[in-house]
């Protein structure tokens, strides 16, 4: 069905009955004449929803592809975004121009939001006699994925009691079988007992499944459906305005259930989530086992699974079943999938197997963290470390030679098939070097060899393949095993050149004024890389590895001549390094930016399609994903990019403020400003200064980071004052921060240096006499009655009282002993928990100096007294916390009793008012720190509300207010 199109543009359309009507729009618009923004609008405005705009646009935008812009790109960029509409392009060429022999991307396809998610493009390879290349656009919906669902359990539906009773796993029957009989036992009854009390899902090809589809929607549909009937069959008004209002109430309900489905699967997945915790949602066993179905085993199972390891260990025997793996093959996006290359395996083990791995992974790390094996400068997997250390590090040496009018030469390095190609003597080789011997080499020795795996594709398995080297994919323990194996290569490095380790992605940097010794200086260091490489099983791709030379020199200089193997290594203008792109003329970042917002972009076609009343995603939902999609794109790495020019670091703004307009459901002519606050989303700027901050904190907090005692050298300092156009480095640039926001006084509580060990997790108990009583119903004599007794029965040991408090205007806490009273003030900047177990370890440390041995610790924090108990159940700890169990285990191998206990607070128990009557006296300052986390929050806090007063609005929400600088927000 055509239409008629009112426009002074080149531009028919038709109609087409796809899944539902569809409008084909042809456009073309000449390069030589002038376009006007309200033709296209008004173009817009005559086609009818949903549509789809293909043509010859003349625009060129590295948006899509092209490596510049013209006038007619940016206006069509601006179109896009002022009309809501979604780009299909990608980076393929799309036009040949013949006379330069050059390929264009000029020929773009558009479509309306609510198209997008069922739309493919596809670019031909054959020009057919013209100088365009034909666009295929296909709609998906045509071709459903009904790709085979085998069954599996569903968790949710589970009965987790008839389950833990089904699946009592018999002692005995562990300890008489061999291991291999043990294990077929445990995996049986697991199995067995998750048929009987967990459902499974039907294993057929089926269609797409709608998962906002409940029970309220399926019995409002069969209202509906029967009032139909009814008046089909007897078609009075009175049937008819029956069946009208059973179908607005099924509509109504479903636009509910879709709503709430929406809103709980947005709540899962945050910018903040882990991939560990991702993949538990997406990861299945090889033997169908759980993590789930072991956490519900009764204590006794888990007691004899626990033995069942142990035989494992001590026995020195690996299970065969756990030496086979499943590999799934995944897509990878924008990939020809029928090569096979194009796939990336995902290999599926054994749960109980990565129990076990996940146990003697933490005992490995722990051994190499504790004896410093690993260098300082691989940063990989190791707690408290992250890419933004390999990424500060170039970025500070390359501000450095700048800064002195240095030349810097950095080598990138790649390894070819890393894992797969790791020497598993070698690995063996190392941890008998480390002074490792008996059961875990042996342990690991059986664990790498016998490695089997098989690929299946929906029900289909392939034969066994063997695994003869390399660390098994999907395993727990083969990441740790990798940084062991590679630990010596940055051990083979000439003390002038520096290297740097993420896992395997190796670089290694040379600073000096004369090239010819930088050259000399990197040649050693790759011959000596390349020998070890030969020497451990690893071979170094020569195509791959390029080297940067970052220099401000005006003069002519040419680059070194590195070989690697004999072939001289390709130096570039600019490189990708862990996800930062490096530019080596000025080090800008601008190349970064601007694929940075190029890939922001592209992800805004997900608002775009989102910002639908249909979907029922409100802007708090709009919100979350916003975080999760392109957010987080542009928060990696602006430690480091951060510090391009304010020009530069203004192009990513558009992006942000789109995005916030599009949650907010707001007018394109809102004002920005207003936004920030009303959506409690701060502007990039701000973010990027508050990540700086709390990176810096984390750094000074962390006593084991190669950063943590960085300072410039008084040379340095001085250069830095006379050359003022030079960028600082990390560090000048937070200290500017700091004192912009008045936070130079502050100093973050470091960590403790050394951990528990996993086989000596402290456990901690304390007394709590009160518990039966709720406080609402109790008379204050009661609990002193109660005091009483209690006392009566530990009247052997010393009664020590602390208690903390904050207010308005200090934090404080006290220790109040038979016959001395110490109270301090900490920083306005502590919690009330900090206080208390301030006051917790200050009690200690006096107590530490005592002839007696016996002590009880009254607090009335139950909250400080549990984050003892639970230690083993949280990954991040308070340092208080570290340091009062630290001081407790001290304090215990010196034959000290140590009890606590807690008692109600303000109930007439003397000690405890005396401490609390102290607390609010408390005049003395003490030299204390802040923990990282209140640091970082109340940066936050007084950011963003700084922020929104110079914006001059204020939030509607009367849960918060401007001027009420120990609000929460919303963002953190």
């Amino acid at each position: 069905m055509s239409l008629n199109l009112n426009t002074n543009l080149q531009a028919v359309a038709i109609r087409i009955q796809m899944q539902s009507l569809v409008t084909v729009c042809s456009l073309y618009l000449p390069p030589s004449e002038r376009i006007s923004q309200t033709d296209l609008n008004n173009l817009i405005s005559q086609l009818p929803s949903p549509f789809i705009i293909l043509g010859d646009l003349n625009g060129h935008n590295p948006f899509w592809g092209s490596t510049d812009s013209n006038s007619r790109g940016l206006q069509i960029e601006q179109f896009l975004a002022d009309q809501n509409l979604c780009l299909l392009n990608s980076d393929q060429k799309t036009h040949f121009h013949l006379p330069t022999r050059t390929f264009h991307s000029v020929d773009l396809t558009i479509s309306s939001p609510s198209l997008l998610p069922f739309l493919n493009l596809t670019v031909d390879n054959d020009l057919y006699n013209s100088s365009h290349f034909p666009l295929i656009v296909t709609d998906n919906r045509h071709n459903p994925s009904n790709s085979y669902r085998p069954p599996k359990y569903i968790l949710n539906a589970a009965n987790w009691e008839k389950f833990t009773s089904l699946s009592n796993i018999n002692s005995e029957t562990i300890k008489s079988s061999s291991i291999e009989q043990a294990l077929s036992y445990i995996v049986n009854t697991i199995i067995e007992a998750a048929d009987n009390s967990i459902p499974k899902t039907l294993g057929k090809r089926r269609k797409q499944s709608k998962p906002w589809w409940n029970a309220d929607c399926q019995q409002a549909y069969k209202k509906q459906r029967k009032a139909w009937d009814i008046f089909r069959r007897y078609p009075t008004t009175e049937n008819f305005i029956n069946f009208k209002k059973t179908r607005a109430e099924s509509r109504r309900i479903q636009r509910r259930s879709r709503r709430a489905s929406w809103r709980n699967f947005v709540s899962t997945i945050t910018s903040t989530i882990s991939s560990r915790h991702l993949w538990t949602k997406v990861k299945k066993a090889s033997d169908s086992i759980t993590y789930s179905m072991i956490k519900h085993l009764t204590t006794e199972s888990q007691d004899t699974l626990l033995h069942f390891y142990n035989r494992i260990w001590q026995e020195q025997y690996f299970p065969t079943l756990w030496q086979q793996a499943i590999i799934t093959p995944l897509l990878k996006p924008g990939k020809d999938p029928k090569n096979p290359s194009n796939y990336r395996p995902i290999a599926l083990t054994c749960c109980l197997c990565k129990l076990l791995e996940r146990m003697i992974n933490r005992r490995l790390i722990y051994y190499l963290e504790t004896n410093k094996s690993l260098h300082p400068s691989q940063s990989g997997i190791r707690k408290g470390r992250s890419t933004i250390d390999n990424l500060l590090a170039l970025e500070t040496d390359v501000r450095l030679s700048f800064l002195q009018r240095k030349h810097l030469v950095a080598i990138f390095f790649d390894i070819e098939n890393a894992y797969d190609r790791t020497w598993r003597y070698g690995i063996l080789k190392d941890l008998h070097d480390l002074g490792l011997r008996r059961n875990l080499p042996i342990f690991i020795k059986n664990f790498l060899k016998l490695r089997k795996f098989r690929v299946k594709v929906e029900s289909e398995f392939s034969d066994f393949f063997i695994q003869e080297e390399g660390v098994p994919q999907g395993s727990v323990l083969s990441v740790t095993l990798f940084i062991l194996k590679i630990n010596n290569i940055l051990k083979q490095l000439p003390t002038s050149v520096r290297g740097y380790l993420y896992v395997d992605d190796l670089y290694i940097s040379c600073t000096g004024t004369n090239m010819n010794f930088i050259q000399r200086q990197l040649q050693t260091a790759v011959n000596s890389i390349t020998e070890w490489c030969n020497g451990n099983g690893f071979t170094i791709s020569t195509s791959k590895t390029a080297g940067v030379h970052f220099c401000r020199k005006r003069n002519l200089h040419n680059d070194p001549e590195i070989k690697l193997y004999g072939e001289i290594t390709t130096f570039v203008n600019e490189i990708r390094f862990l996800g930062v792109i490096f530019d080596k003329k000025k080090l800008t970042f601008l190349p970064h930016v601007k694929q940075l917002r190029k890939k922001s972009e592209s992800a805004l076609n997900i608002l775009k399609v989102l910002s639908t009343t249909a979907w029922g995603a409100d802007p708090d939902c709009m919100l979350k994903i916003y975080w999760a999609t392109i957010l987080s794109k542009l928060d990696y790495g602006c430690t480091i990019y951060g510090s391009a020019r304010k020009s530069v670091l203004q192009k990513l703004d558009p992006v942000h403020h789109i995005a916030i307009c599009l949650c907010s459901g707001a007018f394109r002519t809102s004002p920005v400003k207003s936004l920030y606050v009303d959506c409690y989303e701060p502007a990039l700027e701000l973010k990027r200064q508050m990540l700086s901050l709390h990176y810096c904190f984390k750094i000074q907090s962390n006593t084991n980071h190669p950063f943590h005692d960085f300072k410039l050298r008084p040379f340095l300092l001085r250069l830095r004052d006379a050359r003022k156009s030079f960028i600082p480095v990390f560090f000048t640039r937070v200290h500017d921060i700091l004192y912009d926001f008045n936070l130079l006084y502050l100093h973050v509580t470091p960590q403790p240096k050394t951990n528990f060990p996993p086989w000596g997790i402290p456990v901690v108990q304390f007394l709590n006499p009160f518990q039966t009583f709720l406080k609402s119903d109790t008379a204050d004599t009661i609990y002193q009655q109660i005091f009483i007794e209690h006392r009566q029965e530990y009247d052997d040991f010393i009664a020590i009282y602390t208690d903390g408090s904050k207010s308005a205007d200090h934090v404080s806490f006290a220790v109040v002993f038979p016959n001395t009273t110490f109270s301090f003030k900490l920083h306005s900047s502590c919690s009330v928990f900090t206080a208390e177990i301030a006051a917790v370890l200050f009690a200690l440390e006096k107590i530490s100096d005592c002839l007696e041995r016996k002590f009880l610790i009254y607090t009335d924090s139950l909250s400080v007294l549990e984050s003892l108990k639970s230690f083993y159940m949280h990954s991040h700890h308070h340092p208080l916390v570290l340091n009062v169990l630290h001081l407790l285990n001290k304090l215990a191998s010196r034959d000290f009793n140590i009890l606590l206990c807690w008692v109600p607070s303000h109930v007439g128990i003397v000690g405890n008012e005396e401490a609390d009557k102290a607390v609010k006296l408390a005049s003395t300052q003490t030299n204390s720190t802040v923990p990282l986390t209140l640091i970082l929050k109340n940066i936050l806090n007084s950011s963003f509300i700084q922020n929104g007063r110079d914006s001059g609005t204020r939030r509607r929400r009367t849960s918060f207010t401007l001027l009420n600088p120990t609000c929460k927000l919303g963002f953190l």
